[in-house]
């Protein structure tokens, strides 16, 4: 086998790779190139890839993996099993007990990050820094700026009392 150069060892970091400006998606029986910059996030249920942008929801056949293999790692990321989301959108994260977390978008959306996954947050506060934004909010224990932080649609959490 050829490897153009590089050793079969070679790590796929060391190879700068183009990914494309747009993703072809094929919602039922149309075709839309979807700008990749405008994707807020993905989801998947079996054989079908969810793509959210704008407020909209495309549904396209295709594996989650397939897709995942055309975005650019450094933008986007698994953040549970089924959800890829742009690191460009995330607002906010707000710990969870057992080591999950809650993201919030900036159009409000929540998604959750499993404890799996948390070593994403470390791309996602890189990447706001070096864009020049401000930090990410973080939040803990119910408490954001001295108030109490509303019940997320995502999880619902019982507080036990000793």
């Amino acid at each position: 086998m050829k490897y153009d150069g590089q050793t079969k060892g070679a790590s796929k970091r060391e190879d700068p790779r183009e990914y494309p400006k747009k993703l072809v998606i094929r919602p039922e029986s149309r075709m839309l190139a979807q700008p990749v910059t405008e994707i807020d996030y993905l989801t998947s249920a079996a054989n079908y890839v969810y793509v959210y942008s704008a407020g909209q929801a495309f549904r396209t056949r295709s594996t989650f993996k397939g897709i995942e293999q055309h975005l650019d790692p450094q933008k986007f990321g698994r953040i549970h099993r089924r959800t890829i989301v742009n690191f460009d959108r995330v607002k906010e994260f707000r710990a969870l007990p057992r080591g999950d977390h809650i993201l919030t978008l900036t159009d409000g959306t929540q998604l959750k990050m499993s404890r799996r996954h948390r070593g994403q947050l470390g791309k996602i506060i890189a990447l706001g820094l070096a864009a020049g934004k401000p930090p990410l909010k973080y939040r803990a224990n119910g408490k954001a700026n001295g108030g109490p932080v509303p019940q997320s649609s995502v999880t619902e959490q019982n507080p036990s009392t000793t």
